[in-house]
């Protein structure tokens, strides 16, 4: 018999070779995902688990996050890792998986839900929808500018950490949905060694840093790829340091892999613009709670609009809601109206 239930202690080894067997990776680096005290995110009692005949063959995790909406921070359930052993696999166990998720976060008062999708179809089903886009930039280094502002970057210390923080807040306050960072998640980000961090500083001050990853030899072109993970700029100057880093770079050795919003290209920065771009798709979105969620939002209606919301999945969500006067208000309080799903709903959101 099929149970459904949340982690126990002794779940660690088991579920760590599921990853394995899902996803790949090492045992001893999914030990790791399923240990708070090397996962500053994770919260045991938020791991769903599903087992089968006394064997662990399932299992899901919400990470308790916060993300900016509208520059303030709000809770956030993260979905990661909806893994089933190969062996069995098309069981409806990953469905029953994400209704647990969904009923739990529901449960805690979480209004929002954030996912990187592996098949945008089957998370739909549960009300995600694709909410942000990002731009792919592989690059040369001759693609970018060089700056004399290169001069002022250097190695990352230990004493910087609280300016990088307060820097990436202050970007992601910019972006809605980005998530809010812990001091634990920073110094677990920043300790792993296959990730390096530049920082640019002028007049005492940190205004920028890039963190970055370097891969291995390899036998093609390029040769090493310098993959940007993060590159966040307070000033023009800091800016023209970080793409002038990347420009330095050799030019028969690297290629550079660079990520951007949807909305921030980086073309107006580079020597030209014919470079290899794409867009790619980002996280999914679910509102659980579409009265909260929306109320989250700074709306300004120049007239009253009734949004006609269906949900087949939470039921409570469905119904009309109407913005006007910088507010929510259930119910049809005006005479125009638009009617959309909760998917259509969470595209407009971000």
């Amino acid at each position: 018999m099929m149970e459904l239930r949340r982690y126990r202690e002794g779940d660690m080894d088991a579920l760590a070779r599921v990853g394995v067997a899902a996803f790949g990776g090492s045992v001893s680096d999914w030990e790791k995902n399923f240990d708070p005290a090397q996962n500053a995110r994770l919260d045991l009692e938020q791991v769903h688990v599903i087992e089968e005949d006394g064997e662990v063959r399932a299992s899901t995790t919400v990470l308790p996050l916060e993300s900016f909406v509208a520059g303030e921070p709000r809770q956030m359930g993260g979905i990661s890792a909806v893994m089933a052993h190969p062996a069995y696999r098309r069981r409806g166990y990953a469905g029953e998986l994400m209704r647990a998720a969904l009923r739990d976060m529901g449960e805690r008062g979480v209004s929002l839900s954030l996912l990187a999708p592996f098949a945008h179809a089957f998370y739909r089903i549960f009300g995600y929808e694709l909410a942000t886009e990002e731009i792919e930039y592989k690059l040369k280094p001759a693609d970018l500018p060089t700056s004399q502002e290169q001069r002022h970057l250097r190695a990352y210390r230990e004493e910087d950490l609280s300016s990088l923080m307060d820097l990436y807040t202050a970007e992601a306050k910019r972006h809605t949905l980005s998530v809010r960072r812990s001091e634990g998640h920073w110094k677990t980000s920043l300790s792993k060694k296959d990730t390096d961090t530049a920082v640019y500083e002028r007049d005492g001050d940190v205004e920028g840093y890039i963190l970055y990853k370097i891969s291995g030899w390899q036998d093609r072109d390029p040769r090493r790829t310098l993959t940007v993970e993060e590159a966040v700029a307070a000033t023009l100057r800091a800016r023209d340091a970080l793409f002038s880093f990347m420009a330095g770079l050799d030019p028969l050795v690297y290629g550079i892999k660079h990520f951007t919003p949807r909305g921030e290209p980086l073309h107006p920065y580079l020597r030209s613009s014919h470079v290899d771009a794409k867009i790619e798709p980002d996280q999914m979105l679910r509102l659980l709670d579409v009265e909260v969620a929306l109320g989250y939002l700074d709306l300004v209606s120049e007239a009253p609009l009734v949004l006609e919301v269906s949900d087949d999945v939470i039921p409570e969500n469905a119904g009309e809601y109407t913005i006007g006067d910088g507010k929510i208000v259930r119910g049809a309080e005006a005479g125009e109206s638009v009617s959309l799903d909760v998917r259509q709903l969470a595209q407009l959101y971000a």
